[in-house]
């Protein structure tokens, strides 16, 4: 291993390179959070660490996606918008996913006419 590398220099460089999508993920799951708040849904410890686990991984995907595209204006509403929708998407996924399985399949496979 290089002498000259310091585990906490590069975890500051790439926090430092991540503050803005780290921030608009955050701003997505305060959202996500006073949202679950005005509704008063009844949630045990576990559901709210099973929200904030999707809402911040739909965040980080989508952070990502923005990023290896380009799209630095654009991720300053997308990624908190992901964040906040990431639970609803995950549970329409969930929910249907044979469904969308199917549609997959038939695209790739069905036979032109």
């Amino acid at each position: 291993m290089d002498g000259n590398f310091n585990l906490l220099t590069e975890v500051g460089a790439f926090f430092s390179k991540s503050a803005a999508w780290i921030l608009s993920i955050g701003v997505g799951v305060i959202a996500k959070v006073s949202t679950e708040l005005l509704l008063k849904r009844k949630l045990s410890m576990m559901q709210w660490i099973g929200i904030m686990g999707v809402s911040i991984f739909g965040g980080y995907m989508m952070a990502t996606w923005c990023h290896s595209h380009g799209w630095v204006t654009e991720g300053n509403y997308l990624v908190p918008l992901a964040t906040l929708f990431s639970e609803k998407v995950m549970i329409y996924i969930t929910t249907n996913y044979r469904a969308i399985i199917d549609r997959i399949v038939d695209a790739f496979f069905k036979k032109k006419e």
